[in-house]
């Protein structure tokens, strides 16, 4: 190929590489200017997931070996809540009250989450890590919603009355509802968003 060819298929594909680094480097640039501002969110999923961890209502695994062990009878009880809060020793009464208590405060927590992620939806886009965050309160919240079945059993085995745990569940069965659909809600904003940003690339 000779120079003045060389030169001008350089110049036909300048403007095609200054398309593609804009389209390539935008969204991510986007994204870091927005961390900052949205990291409410962020915080306060953080700040949930670690307490449900504390009580010892979630462990935030969703590993094979954890399901399997589950699965298999093989799950360690030690650190569990029930054992905690000695579901199967103490009265069945001052249990029951205690699980009541901790769970209107799971059912609170979350709420306040699914309140700021729809906040979050009108006020602004967002991030990866916005959904990411929610999703995985989400997930501890369904554990907690576990142990607290777990415990209302252990009560059970020993109680005189025996305590319907389903209707035991309802007030966090209904907030993990709601959570639910909040959480389809914002993975589908930020998908729409990414879609937009692609487009208008």
């Amino acid at each position: 190929m000779s120079r003045p060819l060389v030169f001008l298929a350089l110049i036909a594909l300048g403007p095609l590489a200054g398309c593609a680094t804009v389209s390539v480097y935008e969204p991510v640039e986007a994204e870091i200017s927005l961390t900052e501002d949205q990291s409410a969110l962020r915080k306060a999923a953080d700040a949930y997931c670690k307490d449900a961890r504390e009580k010892g209502l979630a462990t935030g695994e969703a590993s094979l070996t954890a399901l399997a062990d589950m699965l298999t009878g093989k799950e360690s009880t030690e650190g569990s809540y029930w054992k905690r809060i000695g579901a199967d020793r103490s009265a069945p009464a001052s249990v029951v009250s205690r699980v009541r208590a901790d769970m209107s405060l799971s059912a609170k927590g979350l709420s306040d989450l699914e309140t700021m992620a729809r906040s979050l939806m009108t006020s602004s886009k967002p991030t990866r890590s916005d959904v990411s965050e929610f999703e995985r309160a989400l997930i501890h919240a369904r554990q907690a919603r576990d142990s607290y079945s777990d415990a209302l059993a252990q009560v059970n085995k020993r109680s005189d009355r025996e305590y319907q745990i389903m209707l035991e569940l309802t007030p966090l069965d209904s907030v993990l509802s709601k959570a639910r659909g909040t959480a389809d809600e914002l993975a589908a904003a930020r998908a729409q968003d990414l879609t937009a940003g692609v487009a208008a690339s």
